[in-house]
């Protein structure tokens, strides 16, 4: 018995060991096999971050899990993601699993599924990627999958579908998704069992919401034929809301194409109740404790074939007599509610289909409300019949209808209106249509908790008129509109006409508006908070076909508008930005800016200018144009572009690229062409104040270009010209500089900018005035300063007058030469040109005299503090030392020792070499006769640095045809990225896939918002769910 137990241990401790051991020895092997099989068997981008092999979940088969799968269309769909899943998980027989082949997976489990399923108004589907196999005896055996579905059962957990159907106009949205199936799946003919649950089911055809926000519980059985595509089946288990139903019938597909059917379904209930649960609003958690009382009749039927170019019959009755409704807490019911729907189409053809609705009636204490609404022949004429009429005193109606906790509402509203007859009497110019009533609200009140300065003493005309008897005739006017939100009042008008053609508008709006107000409106970002007095009296007029077509020029605003005491503070602008005082006036071609004064980071500003296509761009992000003048006190241009003064004495190569990851620089607006003029009485930027600043500035796409910048720094002048561009990369920005400065300091010079220190290392020795032009283009880091390597220029300067010490490479020539003269040395009016490129200056070879030392210096120097200078000499033996006349000595007795003849006279002509670096310095002297004249040597030396410089420039041009090719890549990817890590409101997917092509909305957070944010980076655009 031990030897039993004792091998029975052993095996069980090889199993389990096996159980671990073989997933993670075929693991690799089975996920190149998926990879394999779905590229061979879809034709689209398909994604997964892992797959898991386990022989526990499903044991004694092995569990094939494949993590974060997504699967993207191609061509027309390329971007839209059809599917993404956090899970997807199958089980297979283990031994078919380590053969690689014949892998038969019998049920599968998808974890948090995001489905997009579209068809275009083309009739394409994006998920139609299987691929079309065209077996032949050559290629039967590679084209068979692996994988073999013999599925018995599969489950959808916590899913989320959307299905868009362009060409039909209908979308349907479930959310919370649970459904699971069993069956004999690998059958023709078999009976599949079906569980369905959802959170939420949406769903509209022709803009008609027949479903909105509805719970929803399925269980039927469906007998699938496969052999005739035919799916039949009969329950009475489907629950809408409160909602019973019993359905029975079948659905066939003929081809791609064509659906036959033959659907019906009824309540088999006639309470009131289930059918009042289908309104979102009264379905809540208290729906039981409404009392309700009345009947209500329910059903219809689906028979006939869908195809592109027809619809199936259909008829669908609800009829509600005698209802009522009471909420438990509140003293009265809404009663006496009769309705009557009834949606048909007796053959299928779209113009045939009827929206009848022959009476509506509701009573709240004895007040009736009573309506209509017919629509016939929606392809053709478009026949309407419709009518509302009734009086609500709303002070009564939290008497009838439960309002949230806190809300007070008050006032009288009357609606007595019609229209009646042919939609389409446009296009023949003539008809019978008719039009008329009105709309009155008197002294509205309302308040709420969310909601604390009230709407008060509100009141609105609204009539509704047509004349000739065409619907295109048919005009609203609100003639007289006021209304108080907290003490801001509002007096407006509002005239629409052509509502069938181009909705004209026109109106006025005169008024205040405290901005801290707003948030009782929308919803502002988080951090987000505004306040100010907006006093405005305008007019507008235009057609909803001009914002269509995106034609802002056709849209009047005209009139003022005034802003007082705005401050707005977000995530961006942690510190705030004020608006003390603007008025802003409006045209039919532009908007004046006048005396606006405000203050920003500590920095006070007025301006004044004209906007041009205002509306555009705040409506569409198209380009806003214009032309303002700006004046401010101080400018501390560190904190406006979030990059603090540096306190380093000395950057190098090394240094700027290792920070060249450190920030974002500041990133121009692509939709602003702009002429500022500026001045400014102090700026600061890095470590240096400018005073008297003055100039222009030009920004358009997404550049910026400074034109004659004057200023006063350092104690001389500078005028200033350039520009700075983040159009083709927006990381490292493109930055092009001409200046010309005078008299200053070259000590504070060399202390104050970075880019000096390596292109003149010996300005830290040198003290004195200079005048300077130069000329450069290169990048900057994300810290806003340059990157050295990038730099490419020329440029001059002329020393006035300074003075050279310390100089380790002179005072090294000085020791050899045994000359302390050449230790320090005063330098006057002297003058050089120079070059620079990839990292190295090339300073032209210049003339100065010394006390009698005439001396030509020309070469190169390193922004790695490197030298390679030559040095021509001419001076008097006499100024030698003991020391300097013995290394001359020895230089002409070793030119005759090699049968040069050398005759040294009073003065001695030297070529000199100074190499190595300018804090450890190498000298080579020798006599011009035996070396020659070094600076002629230093041609060959420049040719080099011309064809190094001629590279480089064409490697940039080549850099930035490839940036472009980049960004326009980028864009693509993002809006890729955006779709496939949107929002979700499930939060189940950790990179939940969203692809819904939505009209952008604008709301007047994200106006806000956008209004200070334009220099951001953008937000990210994005197709919702």
């Amino acid at each position: 018995m031990k030897k039993f137990f004792k091998i029975f241990g052993i095996t069980f401790i090889i199993l389990l060991a096996l159980a671990f051991i073989i997933p993670v020895v075929f693991k690799k092997q089975i996920q190149a096999l998926v990879k394999k099989e779905i590229n061979k068997s879809l034709d689209a981008t398909v994604d997964f971050s892992d797959v898991k092999l386990s022989l526990f979940r499903h044991f004694p088969k092995m569990g094939i899990v494949i993590k974060d799968l997504v699967i993207i269309g191609k061509d027309e769909f390329a971007g839209d993601t059809l599917i993404a899943a956090k899970n997807v998980d199958g089980s297979a027989g283990l031994f078919s699993v380590l053969k690689g082949k014949d892998i038969k997976v019998s049920d599968i489990t998808i974890e948090s599924p995001r489905i997009h399923a579209l068809v275009t108004e083309d009739g394409k589907m994006n998920w139609d990627i299987v691929k079309a196999h065209t077996d032949t005896s050559n290629n039967a055996d590679t084209a068979a999958s692996v994988f073999k579905m013999t599925l018995k059962s599969y489950e959808i957990n916590n899913g989320y579908l959307l299905y868009e159907d362009e060409k039909a106009n209908t979308f349907l949205e479930i959310d919370g998704l649970e459904h699971e199936g069993s069956g004999d799946l690998t059958a023709d003919v078999f009976t599949l069992a079906t569980i369905t649950k959802a959170r939420s089911a949406s769903l509209t055809q022709d803009g008609i919401p027949y479903l909105l926000n509805t719970v929803t519980d399925i269980e039927t059985d469906i007998k699938i034929d496969n052999k005739t595509r035919t799916y039949t089946f009969k329950t009475q288990d489907i629950v809408l809301n409160n909602l019973k139903l019993s359905a029975d019938g079948f659905i066939q597909m003929e081809n791609d194409s064509t659906f036959n059917m033959d659907i019906k379904f009824q309540s088999p209930s006639n309470d009131f109740k289930d059918i009042l649960s289908m309104i979102p609003d009264m379905y809540t958690k208290e729906f039981d404790k409404i009392k309700t009382t009345g009947k209500a009749v329910f059903n219809g039927y689906v028979k006939g074939k869908m195809t592109p170019q027809q619809t199936p019959a259909y008829d669908v009755n609800l009829e509600v007599k005698d209802g009522s409704f009471q909420y438990p807490d509140l003293p009265k019911p809404v009663k006496n509610i009769q309705f009557s729907l009834r949606a048909l189409n007796p053959d299928g053809n779209p113009d045939n289909a009827v929206i009848d609705i022959p009476y509506g009636h509701l009573e709240m204490d004895n007040e009736p409300f009573d309506f209509r609404f017919i629509y016939k022949n929606p392809m053709t004429t478009q026949l309407i019949d419709v009518a509302a009429k009734g009086k609500l005193d709303l002070s009564q109606l939290t008497k009838f209808i439960k309002l949230e906790s806190g809300t007070k509402l008050s006032g009288l509203v009357w609606a007595d209106a019609f229209a009646k007859g042919p939609m389409k009497a446009l296009q023949n110019q003539s008809g019978a249509f008719t039009a008329g009533g009105f709309f009155d609200i008197k002294n509205l009140f309302y308040s709420a908790n969310s909601f604390p300065q009230p709407i008060k003493n509100g009141n609105i005309k609204a009539t509704l008129e047509n004349s000739g008897g065409i619907a295109d005739n048919t005009t609203i006017n609100v003639s007289s509109g006021h209304i108080e939100v907290g003490n801001d009042p509002v007096d407006f008008t509002l005239q629409l006409s052509n509502p069938v053609s181009t909705i004209n508008f026109a109106g006025t709006a005169k008024g205040r508006f405290t901005l801290d107000n707003l948030k009782q409106f929308t919803t502002l970002e988080p951090g987000t908070a505004i306040s100010g007095i907006l006093n405005a009296d305008m007019g507008f007029s235009g057609n909803k076909t001009a914002i269509d077509q995106e034609q802002y020029d056709k849209i009047s605003l005209t009139g003022t508008a005034a802003l007082a005491n705005l401050k707005y503070k977000s995530s961006e602008y942690p510190t705030g930005v004020s608006i003390n005082g603007t008025q802003l006036t409006f045209n039919q071609q532009n908007v004046t800016l006048s005396n606006l004064t405000g203050n920003y980071l500590n920095t006070n500003f007025t301006a004044n200018g004209i906007l041009n296509n205002l509306i555009g761009y705040a409506m569409q992000g198209q380009t806003l144009t214009g032309n303002l003048n700006v004046n401010a006190d101080k400018l501390n241009l560190n904190d406006w572009m979030g990059t603090p003064a540096t306190n380093a004495p000395a950057v190098t190569e090394a240094t700027t690229t290792a920070s060249s990851g450190s920030g974002i620089p500041f990133l121009v607006p692509a939709d602003v062409n702009f002429t500022i003029k500026a001045n400014a009485g102090n700026v600061k930027y890095d470590k240096v104040d400018y005073k008297n600043v003055s100039g222009t500035m030009v920004m358009n796409d997404e550049k910026i270009t400074l034109q004659n910048v004057k200023t006063d720094v350092l104690d001389g002048t500078v005028l200033l010209n350039g520009s700075y561009s983040t159009r083709l990369d927006k990381v490292k920005p493109d930055i092009g500089l001409t200046y010309d400065i005078r008299n200053m300091d070259v000590q504070k010079i060399f202390q104050s900018y970075n880019s000096i220190q390596s292109l003149m290392p010996i300005g830290k020795y040198l003290a004195g005035k200079l005048t300077s032009q130069m000329s450069f283009t290169g990048k900057l880091n994300g810290s806003m300063m340059p990157v050295l390597s990038s730099l490419t220029g020329n440029g001059n300067l002329f020393l006035i007058e300074g003075l050279l010490a310390k100089f380790a490479p002179l005072e090294k020539l000085a020791t050899v030469l045994q000359i302390d003269r050449l230790k320090s040395i005063t330098l006057k009016e002297v003058k050089q040109f120079f070059e620079f490129a990839n990292g190295k200056v090339m300073v032209k070879p210049f003339k100065i005299s010394i006390a009698g030392i005439d001396m030509e210096i020309g070469g190169f120097h390193g922004f790695d503090q490197s030298i390679d200078y030559a040095i021509q000499m001419k001076l008097p033996r006499s100024m030698m030392g003991t020391k300097g006349n013995s290394l001359v000595n020895n230089l002409a007795a070793q030119a005759n020792n090699k049968g040069i003849p050398i005759k040294l006279g009073e003065t001695v002509n030297l070529s000199v070499k100074m190499t190595g670096s300018i804090s450890s310095p190498s000298i080579g002297i020798d006599l011009k006769e035996i070396a020659g004249d070094v600076i002629e040597d230093l041609k060959d030396q420049a040719k080099d640095f011309a064809q190094a410089k001629l590279d480089s420039a064409k490697a940039k041009v080549k850099d930035s045809l490839a940036a472009v090719k980049k960004q326009v890549t980028d864009k693509l990817k993002d809006k890729l990225k955006d779709k496939i890590f949107g929002k979700d409101t499930t939060a189940v997917v950790p990179n939940p896939q969203d692809t819904t092509p939505k009209k952008p909305k604008t709301d007047i957070k994200n106006k806000i918002k956008d209004i200070f944010n334009r220099n951001k980076k953008p937000a990210d655009t994005t197709k919702k769910n």
